[in-house]
């Protein structure tokens, strides 16, 4: 018994079609994957951040002691460490300032976290990409 080859109407055969039309949709259904991860992580990173600087800020409202802030910030305590800080946050890329005149409604403490950067794996947009900067205000109690 003879396989019967399908062919075109001009006579060509369609064998291996398959394979090609899988490859094609498979490049494209992995780009959107490994771009959902990249698009992800970044998001992650970004409120992550986000909430460090908040802390720092709720924590430097209390306390004004700018280190103290920045070690709050980057570790999640007041007390000295070493190394980066959370989700690999360098040490260079918090700023604590205090505005403002001390002990009046003036005063504030500023926390900005710039410069934090991120990997990409997504095929034709990957490598190292940097955060837009983090600002956040608040008031110092007194």
């Amino acid at each position: 018994m003879r396989k019967r080859v399908v062919t075109t109407r001009l006579g060509r055969s369609e064998r291996g079609s398959a394979i090609v039309e899988a490859s094609l949709t498979i490049m494209l259904f992995l780009l959107f994957v490994f771009s959902m991860f990249d698009f992800g992580l970044s998001l992650y990173l970004h409120q992550s951040f986000v909430h460090q600087a908040r802390t720092g800020a709720r924590y430097g409202a209390i306390h004004p002691d700018p280190v103290a802030v920045k070690n709050m910030v980057l570790y999640g305590t007041p007390a000295t460490g070493t190394g980066n800080g959370l989700n690999g946050l360098a040490p260079d890329s918090v700023t604590v300032t205090r505005t403002g005149t001390p002990i009046t409604a003036t005063d504030r403490i500023v926390v900005t976290i710039s410069g934090y950067t991120f990997t990409w794996i997504t095929p034709g947009w990957a490598g190292n990409k940097t955060g837009k900067p983090i600002t956040i205000t608040m008031p110092v109690e007194y």
